[in-house]
């Protein structure tokens, strides 16, 4: 511009001086003279020659560009440009004590972003290099002084360009984003894309999670980092309008909204703005986006002007903090999360890498982690191994090959059993008296597998293992005592009898209560002795005790109801006592016969080892029932919550507590619909689906439930059987 004004006024000069003169239309007389030395006085003029003027244009140029010129703050390698504070002032041709504020720009390359940072800030010029060729012509980030509004630019390099090291280039740009007051995201589309939001929520989160604590170390003066750096976003479109505000929002509660539906939020900027503009035909309008910056340039609620050194010393902290190589992994376009099986490990989270549409035969390369509550470790046969062979084994009660009851029997005796379908049994829990090692000792090795979700084949069985083994337990004492139940009564009444007193009635003809008439082959209740008559009563009509002496019986024994009404008239001296002769005994006096100690004898220690069994049975029916409640799994309804059965409410029990009539009351003899109900198996069991306390007669299915780890035939009741697991 200097250039061609100069010169052009030289040529007009030069031309108006040359221009022809009419001589003879002349009325003066021309003075040959004085023409040629008004010629020399016009070439003698104050202006310089036309090089000289030249030269001149090109230095006031450099002198006008010299005062707005920007220099590189960081190169495309992370690396400071300016050593020290000191230097960074100078570079802004500032006083050091010059309070400025810092305002940046990003978008992706191509975008204008110098040019945007030339027009709103420096009228046009150009401070920031811009380039009409594909290279990108920003690379690193470049500063520069805008003296009047007290304003550091920032110039970044653009996103989305070709570049290896874009994780780099990244955290870059997040470090000067770290260190504005005000951002101004330039983005020239049509609509909002999606790298916009994700780059700004993932710079909300950088600076919170990383670069707020970093800069408050610092101690720097004044409040460094109260709240983050304000947003202004500039869309530029050309045929589309951009967002515009309505009754109910404006523009940013859409850009809220939309970070909301991305899972990202904007808490570490202090404000967002959204200038939108449409420029049909260039060149750009930056009012809008100039009053904007002006507005947050004079907003001092939330960030003050700080001096250059202050911002210097906190890019250098940045910049020193988060630094190094970052593993650059190229950007896969289709991840394998479109391909690969969505079978998950529920221990270690890791996903299958095998292909959609394998099959229940998950694999991962990765090692799983041990989680009790999976029991994800199992047993490989070592003898196999070593050969080449992985056989996973289980630890059960029984060999595959042996009976079910001479299995269990042998897990009474010897423990549980580990076998190999190659090897056969290779441990025994409790294969010797003493000194038994542990299995990974020397027959098995561990390993951890993982637990695919939604697989059949998980290892969730082992959950129960204990469970199990006190079913397998209890299955042989039931089988035991369903076998043996006739012969054991037979041989107990026959040694009963044996050691009984001579005035007992044998067992083998007591049928009946003698009181109440209760049928005892029906009704499976205990039978018992009077001590006193010797008849056969039930428990109901039996349960008294006091002393008899007349039989021989000095402490509290067994008695009848007559008896005890009898001997309580007898104590209290109203009833007349005749003392008869051994020979012409009364009946009804009281008077049972002689008293012979050798007769009761028998019967008198066999009562006490009958009492010391049943102390110990006792005794060792809390451990049972307290090893009993600590293994059965969650879900199952405690025993105390279970009194009666979930689907025919039929109460649990014994026989005998349960019997109409325990309570002492006679009960007058047995009906068949009676003897019917106490005829019933009233023990309680556990649904293993619903986990509900049932009785035998409705939980008579077996069924396996895998859901639960179940996977073998157990007892299910009757609600649960035909339910899909």
């Amino acid at each position: 511009m200097g250039r061609d004004f100069h010169t052009n006024d030289a040529m007009n000069t030069f031309s108006a001086i040359m221009q022809p003169i009419d001589i003879s239309s002349s009325a003066t007389p021309v003075d040959m003279d004085n023409l040629k030395d008004a010629m020399e006085s016009s070439l003698k003029h104050e202006e310089p020659p036309l090089s000289s003027i030249s030269m001149q244009a090109d230095l006031d140029v450099h002198e006008s560009t010299k005062k707005q010129q920007s220099f590189l703050l960081l190169d495309d390698q992370e690396r400071l440009s300016v050593p020290s504070a000191e230097a960074f002032a100078k570079h802004l041709k500032c006083p050091p004590k010059t309070n400025i504020k810092v305002v940046s720009i990003f978008g992706n390359t191509g975008d204008g972003k110098s040019h945007t940072m030339n027009h709103t800030f420096f009228g046009g010029e150009n401070v920031f290099k811009t380039s009409p060729e594909q290279n990108s012509c920003t690379m690193g980030v470049w500063a520069a002084l805008q003296a009047d509004l007290g304003v550091l630019c920032l110039d970044t390099e653009g996103m989305l360009g070709i570049k290896v090291e874009e994780h780099q280039r990244t955290r870059m740009l997040l470090k000067v984003l770290a260190i504005s007051d005000i951002v101004i995201y330039r983005t020239r589309s049509e609509r909002l894309h999606n790298d916009m939001f994700k780059f700004l929520g993932n710079a909300s989160h950088a600076f919170t999670r990383h670069f707020s604590e970093a800069l408050q170390a610092l101690n720097l003066p004044g409040p460094p980092q109260a709240l983050g750096p304000a947003v202004i976003i500039f869309h530029e479109t050309c045929n589309t309008i951009p967002l515009k505000g309505t009754l109910h929002s404006n523009p940013e509660d859409v850009l809220r909204q939309t970070f909301g539906q991305l899972n990202m939020t904007l808490d570490a900027f202090s404000s967002l703005k959204y200038v939108g503009i449409q420029t049909a035909t260039p060149p750009t309008n930056y009012t809008s986006l100039r009053n904007a910056v002006n507005l947050e340039v004079g907003n001092a609620t939330v960030r003050s002007a700080r001096q250059p050194s202050v911002v210097f010393q906190a890019l250098h902290a940045l910049n020193a903090k988060f630094s190094g190589t970052i593993n650059e992994q190229p950007i896969n376009p289709f991840p394998e999360q479109y391909f690969a099986c969505t079978a998950q490990c529920a221990s270690c989270d890791q996903r299958c890498e095998r292909s959609m549409g394998h099959g229940s035969d998950h694999k991962t390369s990765k090692r799983c982690r041990h989680q009790h509550q999976y029991g994800n470790k199992v047993y490989l046969c070592k003898q196999c191994l070593n050969n080449g062979r992985e056989v996973i084994v289980n630890v059960t009660t029984q060999s595959e090959s042996e009976p079910s009851w001479l299995g269990l029997a042998k897990f009474a005796w010897s423990g549980s059993v580990i076998e190999c379908s190659n090897c056969g049994e290779i441990y025994r829990s409790r294969q010797y008296w003493y000194g038994n090692k542990s299995p990974e000792d020397y027959a098995v090795k561990s390993e951890i597998v993982h637990v695919w979700r939604g697989s059949d084949h998980s290892v969730k069985s082992q959950m129960y293992s204990a469970q199990m083994l006190l079913d397998g337990v209890s299955y042989l004492a039931e089988t035991v005592s369903s076998l043996s139940a006739q012969p054991s009564k037979v041989i107990t009444d026959w040694a009963t009898d044996k050691i009984a007193p001579d005035y007992w009635v044998p067992n083998a003809q007591i049928t009946h209560c003698h009181n109440c008439s209760e049928n005892f082959d029906m009704s499976k209740l205990p039978k018992h002795h009077c001590r006193r008559c010797g008849k056969g009563f039930c428990s109901a009509c039996s349960n008294n005790e006091m002393p008899v002496p007349e039989r021989g019986w000095i402490e509290p024994v067994r008695v009848c109801n007559s008896c005890r009404d009898y001997l309580a008239k007898a104590e209290a001296g109203e009833t007349n006592h005749r003392e008869s002769s051994p020979s012409s005994p009364v009946v009804g006096s009281g008077y049972c016969g002689p008293i012979d100690d050798s007769n009761i004898r028998a019967r008198r220690v066999g009562e006490a080892v009958i009492s010391t069994l049943t102390s110990v049975a006792s005794v060792l029916e809390y451990p049972k029932d307290f090893i009993k409640d600590s293994v059965r799994p969650a879900y199952w309804v405690a025993d105390a919550d279970a009194k009666n059965c979930a689907i025919c409410e039929m109460a649990f029990g014994s026989l005998e507590k349960l019997s109409p009539g325990a309570n002492g009351s006679p009960t007058g003899g047995g009906s068949p619909s009676r003897n019917a109900q106490l005829d019933r198996d009233r023990r309680r069991h556990h649904c293993r689906s619903c986990g509900c306390g049932v009785c035998n007669n409705c939980s008579r299915g077996r069924r396996p439930v895998p859901s639960r780890g179940w996977t073998t035939d157990v007892r299910v009741c009757d609600k649960c059987i035909s339910l899909a697991d």
